[in-house]
């Protein structure tokens, strides 16, 4: 009887040292998978964007981040943020009144060929094919998506072709005249000099950075403000005639002095200056349609938006797709 006891005992010790270990064993596999989780599946599935009810996931986004990164215009992951807003902004107002745009299946994939060829006038079909294959590959996009872009570029394109029949051929425009260094100090020794009573188109001539602007003393001919950078416009179209302004930044690295020649209230714009407005006319639109949605940009960290770590992150991802993309060759 005591053996048996004692027997029962056992099995019941050897049973809970069983369903201890299997918890214990549950209890790691719980963090761990929670550890991996955390690292290597929720960063990919925050959502980075938000516009009204519609959220943009940072999985996407990466994607998007890998296609532009290569691209000379392209201004890192916050302005990447702000085209896509731009984007999907398109895709809702443009398809309807008063726009009442569209795109074809067939126009998506003429444009889509009009790329491959490369300035070719011809490619084969299974040419075509090889290069679709390329670009899904390495954007890692998928077929949807990728065709989705393209129809995303074209409605773009028919936006603005839209908005420049509709937009004024008349302007304020001021005949401009600019002299530009490379450093704060040597922008402030030019303005000595004027400051002394030197002439500013003799000292346009002999002091321009470039030769272009040497030779014909830092003359950029009439413009409108959309046509110029915007401390520029600023400046040039409160600028006094023929007084010289104060220097100021254009950028990091190039400081100015602007003469304004002449002033036009109402002034024809030229062939030149459509075709570069046009380029700005819907980014223009696009900024007066934000302020009739919700967009938000959000990061890693609740609350944060986008942050410098979230940058950070992001860049990081980029160099490990890259060196995968590498290694594959």
């Amino acid at each position: 009887m005591k053996y048996k006891e004692n027997k029962e005992e056992t099995k019941r010790s050897t049973l809970l040292t069983i369903l201890v270990a299997l918890v214990v064993v549950l209890l790691i596999g719980s963090i761990a998978g929670y550890a991996i989780y955390r690292q290597e599946i929720a960063p990919f599935e925050t959502v980075v964007l938000r516009i009204d009810e519609k959220e943009l996931k940072m999985r996407y986004f990466l994607k998007r981040l890998r296609m532009s990164q290569n691209n000379p215009s392209f201004g890192g992951p916050p302005n990447l943020l702000g085209m896509i807003a731009q984007e999907e902004i398109i895709k809702e107002k443009a398809t309807k009144a008063p726009y009442n745009l569209s795109v074809t299946t067939e126009e998506i994939e003429a444009e889509l060929k009009t790329v491959a060829r490369r300035g070719s006038d011809s490619i084969t079909e299974n040419e075509y094919q090889e290069w679709y294959r390329q670009q899904i590959n390495q954007s890692q996009l998928s077929k949807s998506e990728f065709e989705e872009l393209t129809r995303t570029n074209l409605l773009r394109q028919k936006l603005s072709d839209y908005l420049a029949v509709r937009a004024p051929t008349v302007a304020e425009q001021v005949h401009l005249h600019m002299i530009i260094q490379k450093s704060p100090e040597e922008i402030q020794k030019v303005w000595q000099r004027l400051d002394a009573g030197e002439d500013f188109f003799e000292l346009a001539k002999e002091l321009n950075s470039s030769v272009a602007a040497r030779e014909n003393r830092g003359d950029l001919g009439w413009q409108t403000k959309n046509g110029l950078n915007p401390r520029l416009a600023q400046m040039a179209f409160h600028q006094e005639v023929g007084m010289p302004s104060k220097p100021f930044p254009l950028s990091k690295e190039a400081f100015a002095i602007v003469m304004v020649k002449k002033k036009a209230a109402a002034r024809e714009m030229s062939k030149e200056m459509q075709e570069r407005q046009k380029i700005g006319l819907v980014e223009q639109w696009a900024s007066k349609e934000f302020q009739y949605h919700k967009i938000s940009y959000h990061g890693l960290t609740e609350g944060n938006g986008w942050d410098s770590e979230t940058n950070a992150w992001a860049n990081w991802q980029m160099q490990r797709m890259n060196s995968e993309t590498e290694s594959d060759k």
